[in-house]
């Protein structure tokens, strides 16, 4: 009897592996990719990728793909993110994600470029003459374009067998975050980060993070829309936006351009931080990278730090 059972389950199993094998076919190469900003060939499998964004980054670290190069934050903002960095140990910075070093990244001999479209189309023909280059819309894009970038690069590196296990534990995690928020009533948040000055610049309508607030029952107080995705606020702006929650987006994990911030006596006033809803999360993730992995952790750190629920937050005042 349990020989029967144990031939019906390898049997299964052998024809899930068929189904699944016929699925996901290996990526045959040359191949030709078409995005909205062009068409490249890519004559084999890539092993030596530079990627210029911290969301593509993200995607490829999501398919276990190590880049030999990699675009950075401006000097004195970090490096790039922290969850970032294991991926990225045996790997070389060429400079700023909008304005890399073309000299460092021929020097790596790459056989493919990956970027976000919004900072380096002006620079596609120029990488092109060192290696082939695909441009990706993330920067400004929701959760959808970056599951369709993910899809692309699993795609160009002939990994697409794991792309539905990192879509499903990405919504498994999406869809709690979303529960939780819908149990406590909606809330206006102003999100940002506090320069060294001390002066906070909020997060705009058009930034990312609006869309992940929504989705999480949080409706962003700012309005307008700016290129830069960021605006100037000073404390009685802050004041009479009036929102209920604030997160205070952190660079480096540095306390000091808050604390400069909340040393103006009319921090004091302001609602949120008056009733303990002022909320500190990493800027490198809800402000400068925008892939699945990000996303992820996004709604962890909404969950983890009671932001959801309206939890108290710790005393900022001390």
């Amino acid at each position: 009897m349990k020989s029967g059972i144990y031939k019906v389950k390898l049997i299964t199993f052998f024809v899930f592996s068929v189904i699944f094998s016929m699925t996901y076919a290996a990526t045959s190469y040359p191949l030709k990719i078409t995005t909205p900003n062009g068409t490249t060939i890519i004559k084999s499998k890539p092993q030596r990728i530079v990627v210029l964004e911290f969301g593509l980054m993200d995607e490829l670290d999501l398919l276990g793909i190590k880049p030999v190069g990699y675009g950075q934050n401006y000097p004195g903002q970090g490096d790039i993110p922290d969850y970032l960095k294991p991926m990225a140990k045996n790997a070389v910075g060429v400079g700023a994600r909008d304005i890399p070093n073309l000299e460092a990244i021929a020097k790596l001999k790459p056989d493919l470029i990956l970027g976000e479209a919004a900072y380096i189309s002006n620079l596609n023909s120029q990488l092109n003459k060192i290696a082939p280059t695909v441009l990706l819309n993330g920067i400004y894009g929701n959760s959808d374009e970056q599951i369709k970038n993910l899809k692309i690069l699993a795609q160009i590196t002939d990994t697409e067998s794991k792309v539905p296990a990192i879509i499903s534990t990405y919504q498994e995690i999406k869809n709690k975050a979303e529960a939780i928020a819908k149990k406590s009533s909606k809330k206006t948040v102003l999100i940002g980060y506090v320069t060294p000055a001390g002066v906070f610049k909020a997060l705009t309508a058009n930034a990312l993070a609006t869309s992940i607030l929504s989705e999480l029952n949080r409706e962003n107080v700012i309005k307008k829309t700016e290129r830069t995705q960021v605006m100037d606020l000073s404390t009685e702006a802050i004041l009479e936006y009036n929102p209920d929650q604030i997160v205070v987006l952190l660079t480096e994990g540095s306390m000091a351009p808050y604390k400069k911030l909340s040393a103006d006596p009319l921090w004091a006033d302001v609602r949120a931080n008056k009733e303990h809803q002022v909320y500190f999360m990493d800027r490198d993730i809800w402000a400068r990278s925008h892939g699945i992995e990000t996303l992820e952790i996004m709604y962890n750190k909404a969950i983890s730090t009671g932001f959801l629920t309206a939890k108290p937050a710790a005393n900022t005042n001390k």
